[in-house]
């Protein structure tokens, strides 16, 4: 018996359909995602805005005391109990680097500030245009 496989370009081209279907349907139920409103522990507009914009438009780590009210808002919020479990929801190898982050020792990289923005609504998700699907011959 012989069994015909598609090519590896037409399995590349098909797992590539696949995934922007599936980013598709995520981005569509984004759409339907519950306003939350809740106080947060700190002033926020007693501290620059900068967290919140994109690398290209100046981005700045925010200050330790943003990062520990806004964990703990969306901790309280959707029910994560732990530094570790932030750590896990944000792709951190380890829960220190979540309390180093809150506790100013470290700065928030802008990859992992800017997931957990998106993730809660302060930042729209950016989508990177395709120009054209490239497979090999």
């Amino acid at each position: 018996m012989k069994i015909e496989l598609p090519g590896i370009d037409d399995q590349q081209l098909m797992v590539f359909l696949a995934s922007q279907k599936e980013a598709m349907a995520t981005m569509n139920k984004n759409l339907d995602a519950q306003v939350m409103r809740a106080p947060l522990v700190v002033d926020e507009n007693a501290y620059p805005r900068t967290h919140l914009l994109r690398e290209r438009e100046g981005w700045e780590p925010p200050h330790k005391d943003l990062v520990a009210a806004y964990f703990q808002q969306f901790k309280d919020l959707f029910g994560y109990g732990s530094d570790k479990e932030m750590a896990e929801l944000l792709g951190l190898s380890s829960d220190r680097r979540v309390r180093e982050f809150k506790q100013g020792k470290s700065p928030v990289p802008y990859g992992v500030w800017r997931r957990f923005l998106v993730m809660t609504g302060r930042a729209p998700q950016e989508v990177i245009p395709v120009l054209g699907v490239v497979v090999s011959k």
